[in-house]
């Protein structure tokens, strides 16, 4: 039977355990195909091709290329849909949303010493990553939560070992209940009856970086830089889990003052008057983190010859500084009264946590080709090993298991970028290919791999101001696990596609 004091108890003993996970460090490791119009419709690829301000936080060196100033800004239109599948069954969401990609400016200097050299300096602030996304699996199954969080309760035994956050939650709501004769947890969701069962997964925020940069072009031959980047995070996820048992097959009719019938396959150790049978539950994980970082980026390019560039970059784990703010809610309502749910939120007050993340550092290799002044063509390789991610915070024990999952879950993997421009003057025409492998290991195909597809158009006006747009679309598969304690798969198909534009004046 319900025992409401040992709430207080369990909520104090949430207060210090860690939700940080794998997932976290991952999240912010993976940077997508963001920048000015330009570097967004040639997939990238400007590691050897360089003078273009999104080489700041890619390959620094490729600023040495820049004989004149510049300045430009840029932004365009996010569009989302992703299709969940469960247990056979897709459920569709799109949307839309505006996003900030690029601002920048870049001066360049001739060297006092060398009249064939110069220095370049640059400011930009770029989009690494924006995490607006929406996703929804639904499906009727026998999966319930009340599956999982009754497997955990019955595993730690008594009421006091219980998740604040989690089974405890079940416990409050009337979800599960505890069974002294038996010295059991059992359900007031019958486990052999099906639900209606949605899970919405919406994330909001995004990564920018600004980056200080410094490049020296000696004899515009060989060009050497590096950026101080200060990445600045804001993230939001909102991931609420809901059910009910539509076809009322869960019912319980008193036939006396303390007699019943129900409909529950293996019946109910006691009821509750005032509560009867189980109608619906709704469970909600929400959190927000902020915080910034810094990371050194170093690179350099140099010119074969007319024709041909070569370039290579080097990127130091970006040492992230966050904090994050979070709490869970619950709320279940039964036949007797379906407007007034029983309901909570742990901790009380919200949580709050500071830690850090260590992303894994980058290697790249970049060509770059240069056909009379019709065309130019990028290609560029980049080598990331995912299993150097960690997080650490002032108690040393903290992640320790986490840390030693993602040594053992996740593998280093490779990125491609292939890029051509047309240069039909005034017009350059664009397009572009990008494969980001995933951090299991796989680097052209296969789940969490993602591909992105781009074309662009850029124009050049007599005043030297120059308009450059692009578009590009972004699809991958994703495996979602719904629970704890049995697999309960769900496959997101996102796609993801924007509409980018940069203007920007040269001086």
């Amino acid at each position: 039977m319900k025992k409401y004091g040992i709430f207080c108890v369990v909520l104090l003993a949430s207060l210090t355990s860690v939700s940080q996970n794998d997932v976290d460090a991952i999240r912010y490791s993976r940077t997508g195909v963001n920048g000015t119009s330009r570097y967004v419709a040639m997939g990238g690829a400007f590691g050897a091709l360089g003078a273009d301000l999104s080489c700041a936080g890619y390959n620094p060196g490729g600023l040495g290329l820049f004989r004149k100033g510049e300045a430009s800004f840029g932004g365009g239109f996010k569009f989302i849909k992703t299709t969940g599948t469960l247990e056979g069954k897709s459920t569709g969401l799109s949307d839309a949303d505006v996003v900030f990609n690029n601002f920048g400016i870049t001066f360049t200097m001739p060297s006092v010493t060398d009249n064939d050299s110069r220095h370049v300096f640059a400011f930009t602030n770029m989009q690494s990553i924006n995490f607006y996304n929406k996703s929804r699996a639904s499906v009727r199954t026998y999966n319930s939560i009340a599956k999982d969080m009754l497997t955990l309760a019955n595993e730690k035994k008594t009421l006091d070992a219980l998740d604040s956050d989690y089974e405890y939650m079940g416990y409050y709501t009337y979800v599960l209940d505890y069974d002294s004769a038996t010295a059991k947890f059992f359900p007031f969701v019958d486990l052999k009856k099906t639900v209606t069962q949605t899970r919405d997964i919406v994330t909001s925020g995004r990564m920018n970086e600004l980056n200080f940069s410094y490049a020296y072009a000696y004899k515009d031959q060989f060009y050497i830089g590096a950026s101080i980047g200060v990445p600045r995070v804001s993230f939001t996820s909102t991931t609420t889990h809901y059910e009910a048992d539509d076809k009322d097959s869960m019912t319980v009719t008193m036939t006396g003052a303390s007699t019943y019938s129900t409909t529950y396959a293996d019946g109910l150790p006691f009821v509750y008057t005032d509560k009867l049978g189980f109608h619906s539950l709704s469970y909600t994980e929400y959190f927000t983190t902020t915080g910034s970082g810094i990371n050194l980026k170093i690179g350099g390019v140099a010119r074969v010859n007319d024709n041909i560039r070569l370039g290579i970059y080097y990127h130091t784990p970006s040492i992230l500084t966050l904090s994050d703010n979070y709490y869970n809610t619950m709320s279940a309502t039964f036949d007797h009264n379906t407007k007034q749910p029983e309901e909570i939120k742990a901790p009380e007050n919200g949580g709050h946590f500071k830690y850090k993340i260590y992303t894994p550092s980058r290697l790249g290799i970049n060509a770059g080709f240069i056909i009379g002044k019709l065309a130019a063509v990028g290609l560029d390789y980049e080598y990331v090993d995912y299993r150097t991610a960690q997080l650490s915070s002032n108690n040393v024990s903290d992640f320790v298991g986490v840390n030693a999952v993602i040594k053992n879950k996740y593998l280093s993997t490779s990125n491609f970028r292939a890029g051509v421009e047309f240069n039909l003057k005034p017009v350059m025409l664009r397009g572009g290919y990008n494969v980001q492998g995933s951090p299991f290991g796989n680097s052209l195909e296969g789940d969490f791999v993602r591909h992105t597809v781009s074309v662009g158009v850029g124009f050049r006006s007599k005043n030297n101001i120059f308009y450059d747009f692009a578009w590009y679309k972004s699809f991958t598969n994703e495996d979602y696990y719904m629970f704890n304690t049995f697999t309960q798969r769900a496959t997101f198909n996102m796609t993801q596609s924007q509409l980018a534009a940069t203007i920007g004046i040269k001086f």
